[in-house]
C-alpha cells in the first residue's frame, strides 16, 4: 500500500506510512537479516535488512516504507503513482517482485490467496493477516455516473437524476462519505432542498467500485449576494470529526492526510464549478493549528486524481498551475481583522520585486457545513519557485530558516554563511557577499517586515537561488503578527534578528546609508499612510458583508492561540486599529533612523 491514509498506523511513530507485507510460504521460519528490499529492481541493494527479523512459517511481517532506514523501515518511501518492489536474498538473487500501477488511497494491491500468483485489489486490506479474510477484486470499475445537474449555487429546490449508460449499480451518499456497498442504490431523482453534497459511484460485480463523482449544491444563505468565492470540501465525516482520526478535533497537530474532494465556485454567475477535484488535506501551521478554525493544506496527488491543479486560482500573477495551496485562517490575526497578512503582502507589490504569497478571500464549507472565511494562499515550496520563475525542478536551492533544504541542498547557503561571518565593515568583504545576495531584495524584505511591525520572523524565512548562477533572494512569509503597536519593534529589533543576514550587512557604513535611503523611499511610497489606508479599505470591504456570518459560526470559540471575533462591531474597531497603525508607523521608523545617524 503506497497510499495509506486511514488503514493502519505504524506502531512506533503512529503515522500512516506506506507498507509492504511479506509472507513466508515455506515450512520453516526464516531470518530476513541480510535480505534486500528495493523500490528499484535495477538497484537490488538499495536497502538491506541489517537486524534480526524472523518471519515464521505461514507468517507475515510488515515493512514500513517511510524513509527512516531502520530494521523494518527502508530508506525510501513508495510512490502512489506506481513503481516496483523487489525482494532479494543476501546474495542478491531475486526472490519475488511486483510492478504496481497507480494506487488509490486505502486500497491495497495483493494476491488473491497467500502466496499465489494472482494479483488484484482489496477494499479492506489485511496487513499482518491472511488475504483470505478479505474480499478480493480482480479489477477496477472504470465508468462513472452521470449527473443531470452540475454542482453550484441555486435559488430554488432541484431534483437530481443519476444515470449509468454503461451499466452497473449506482450507489450514493449525502453525508460526504464515499459511497460503499451499504450506501443506498439510486432508484429515483434525489430532491435537493438545502445545502447538499451528493457523491456517487458505479458498482460492478467482481470489481472495485468506480471513481467517486461529487457535486455540491448550495441553496441556503443567499450565497450569490455574498460576493466571495465558495470552496466546498467533501470527505467522510469521521475524517473531520472522529475523536481518534478526525483532523479537526485533536489537541495536537495531526500529521496524517485525509482523502477528500474540493470544488471552487467563483460565485460570478457561472453555472459550474471552476474545478472539482479529488485531493488530500492536512492541517497546516507551526502554531496556528491550535486555533479552533484550522489552516488547511490542499494537495493534488496522483493517488487521488490529478497531480496538478491547472487553473488560475490567484490573480496577481500569471501562475496557472498548482500542486498545492493553503486555506489560511489568518493565524495570529484570527482574533482581529482576518486580513493583516494579506495586507502586508499586498503592500509589498509596489516598488519591489519581492516574491510574495498570492492571496484572495473565500468562504469554506465542509460537507455543506459553513466553516467561515479562509484566505486562499500560495504555499512556498519547490512548486512555488518552479511555477513563479519558470525554472526546472532540481536546478535551485530553497532554504528554510537558514538550515533546512526545502528543495536542493545547503551547500551553496553554507558558502554564503562563511562569507557572512567575515568582517563586513571591510568593503571588499561586503562586495564579495553582494555577489551572492540580491541586496535590494533582502533590504526590501526587511523593510516590509519593519513597516508592518511583524514579529514572526524567527521561523518564517525562505531564501532561494539557482544552483549554478544568480543571487540569493528571499520570499515574504507570514505577516499576521504585524500592524499592532506602531511604536514597538523599531529598527533595532530587526537588526537584532539572527534569522536574516541583515544584521551582518548593517556593519557596513555604505550599506547603512543605502538602507536608510531605501527605507525612507518605501515609507513615502509603498507604505505611505494614504496608500495603506486605501489598501485597508479594499481588503476590509471584500469581507465586510461576510463578517456577521463568520462571527456567528465561531462565536465563543477559544484557544491558547486566540479567541474568536466576538462581534462585527469589534471587528470594525480592529480594522480602525490597523488604520491608526499605518498612519503612525512611518514617522516612528523615520524618527528612529536618527539613532543610526
Amino acid at each position: 500500500m503506497a497510499s495509506n491514509s486511514t488503514i493502519i498506523q505504524e506502531p512506533a511513530f503512529g503515522e500512516y506510512s506506506d507498507w509492504v507485507e511479506l509472507y513466508n510460504a515455506g515450512p520453516a521460519a526464516v531470518n530476513l537479516k541480510g535480505y534486500y528490499l528495493t523500490d528499484n529492481i535495477s538497484i537490488p541493494s538499495k536497502w538491506q535488512i541489517t537486524g534480526d527479523l524472523t518471519i515464521e512459517s505461514k507468517g507475515f511481517v510488515l515493512i514500513w516504507a517511510d524513509g527512516l532506514n531502520t530494521t523494518t523501515h527502508p530508506i525510501y518511501k513508495l510512490s502512489a503513482e506506481g513503481e516496483e518492489v523487489g525482494l532479494f536474498s543476501p546474495s542478491l538473487v531475486l526472490i519475488d517482485s511486483i510492478t504496481f500501477p497507480v494506487q488509490k488511497t486505502d486500497i491495497s494491491a495483493g494476491r488473491n490467496r497467500d502466496g499465489s500468483g494472482v494479483w488484484g485489489f482489496f477494499l479492506q486490506p489485511t496487513p499482518g493477516a491472511s488475504n483470505a479474510s478479505s474480499e478480493f477484486f480482480s479489477d477496477f470499475t472504470k465508468n462513472s455516473p452521470e449527473f443531470s445537474l452540475r454542482g453550484g449555487i441555486y435559488n430554488s429546490p432541484q431534483a437530481l437524476e443519476l444515470s449509468s449508460p454503461l451499466g452497473g449499480i449506482i450507489r450514493f451518499s449525502l453525508d460526504g462519505a464515499e459511497p460503499n456497498d451499504l450506501s443506498p442504490e439510486y432508484i429515483s431523482p434525489i430532491p435537493i432542498s438545502g445545502n447538499s453534497i451528493v457523491r456517487a459511484r458505479i458498482f460492478s460485480e467482481g470489481a472495485i467500485p468506480g471513481p467517486v463523482i461529487t457535486h455540491s449544491y448550495f441553496l441556503e444563505g443567499d450565497l450569490k449576494s455574498r460576493n466571495l468565492p465558495v470552496v466546498s470540501i467533501s470527505s467522510n465525516p469521521d475524517n473531520f470529526w472522529d475523536a481518534e482520526r478526525g483532523i479537526y478535533v485533536q489537541n495536537f497537530k495531526p500529521l496524517w492526510e485525509i482523502p477528500a474532494n474540493i470544488e471552487l465556485f467563483e460565485n460570478n454567475g457561472s453555472d459550474r464549478a471552476a474545478f472539482n477535484e479529488p485531493v488530500g488535506i492536512k492541517i497546516n501551521g507551526l502554531y496556528s493549528w491550535q486555533l479552533p478554525q484550522k489552516m488547511l493544506g490542499i494537495y493534488f496527488r496522483g493517488q487521488y486524481g490529478s497531480s496538478n491543479l491547472d487553473y488560475p486560482l490567484l490573480f496577481h500573477k500569471g501562475r496557472s498551475s498548482y500542486k498545492n495551496f493553503a486555506l489560511r485562517a489568518s493565524g495570529s490575526d484570527w482574533s482581529y481583522t482576518l486580513f493583516r497578512d494579506v495586507l502586508g503582502q499586498d503592500a509589498s507589490r509596489l516598488n519591489t520585486e519581492l516574491d510574495f504569497m498570492d492571496f484572495r478571500p473565500s468562504i469554506v464549507f465542509f460537507n455543506g457545513q459553513y466553516m467561515g472565511i479562509h484566505n486562499i494562499r500560495e504555499k512556498v515550496d519547490a512548486d512555488y519557485i518552479e511555477k513563479n520563475h519558470n525554472i526546472d525542478p532540481g536546478t535551485f536551492d530553497l532554504v528554510e530558516n537558514e538550515n533546512y533544504p526545502e528543495a536542493g541542498d545547503l551547500a551553496n547557503y553554507t558558502v554564503l554563511e562563511g562569507l557572512l561571518s567575515k568582517d563586513l565593515s571591510d568593503d571588499s568583504n561586503f562586495a564579495t557577499v553582494s555577489e551572492l545576495i540580491d541586496i535590494e531584495n533582502l533590504t526590501d524584505l526587511v523593510i516590509v517586515e519593519m513597516a508592518t511591525g511583524n514579529t514572526s520572523i524567527d521561523h518564517n524565512v525562505m531564501a532561494w537561488k539557482p544552483k549554478e548562477s544568480g543571487k540569493w533572494k528571499w520570499v515574504i512569509m507570514d505577516l499576521d503578527r504585524g500592524f499592532f503597536n506602531p511604536s514597538n519593534n523599531l529598527i533595532g529589533f530587526y537588526v537584532g534578528q539572527n534569522s536574516l543576514p541583515f544584521k551582518r550587512l548593517m556593519n557596513n557604513e555604505a550599506y547603512k546609508a543605502y538602507f536608510a535611503k531605501r527605507l525612507s523611499d518605501q515609507l513615502y511610497t509603498s507604505f505611505h499612510p494614504q496608500r495603506m489606508k486605501t489598501l485597508i479599505n479594499a481588503h476590509a470591504s471584500e469581507i465586510e458583508s461576510e463578517i456577521p456570518f463568520h462571527v456567528n459560526r465561531w462565536l465563543g470559540a477559544t484557544s491558547s492561540y486566540g479567541n474568536a471575533i466576538p462581534s462585527d462591531i469589534y471587528w470594525n474597531s480592529k480594522v480602525c486599529d490597523v488604520r491608526a497603525y499605518v498612519e503612525e508607523r512611518p514617522m516612528a521608523l523615520l524618527t528612529d533612523l536618527s539613532r543610526y545617524g
